[in-house]
């Protein structure tokens, strides 16, 4: 046996840890979804929202969808949540998971729902939902854990 015949499975099995995808991506590179918050670095807020035009077809459509969108410039969305509140003078009803409104709460707690996707997402209102003005906020979360500040705006069910 010679000593070329030795050293080349070691030469290949260093190019093997050294080079490849996981080499390649650097920290600040975007995971893979489902990825830990935290794994990858940067500062950017991430945004979500919904247009009006969503709000008026969520709120007069057969089936009550609300999309929206939301992006980062950093690391990529995470995950996406809606609260939904109607708000009765001082004190709110949240949208539980159930989907029904809860009890009588402060305005200051809300409770916040999961969304089915990230960058296009959409949310599946209660047809029971009593026709009242509801405020709709909407936070995204990206990979290195930056959470957007609520975005609002009034529903209006019929």
């Amino acid at each position: 046996m010679s000593i070329r015949s030795l050293l080349l499975p070691a030469c290949v099995v260093a190019l093997a840890f050294t080079a490849g995808p996981a080499a390649a991506q650097s920290p600040t590179d975007n995971p893979v979804p489902g990825a830990q918050p935290g794994a990858c670095t940067d500062t950017n807020r991430p945004s979500s929202t919904f247009t009006r035009g969503a709000a008026r077809r969520a709120a007069t459509g057969r089936r009550h969808v609300l999309r929206g969108t939301a992006r980062d410039a950093g690391c990529g969305v995470d995950r996406v949540m809606i609260a939904v509140t109607r708000k009765q003078g001082r004190v709110c009803r949240h949208l539980t998971s159930a989907k029904k409104l809860g009890r009588r709460t402060s305005c200051a707690k809300r409770h916040w729902l999961p969304v089915a996707g990230t960058s296009r997402w959409s949310f599946r209102l209660p047809k029971r939902l009593e026709g009242h003005t509801y405020v709709v906020r909407t936070r995204a979360l990206d990979f290195s854990g930056n959470l957007q500040r609520a975005h609002a705006r009034r529903l209006k069910l019929r």
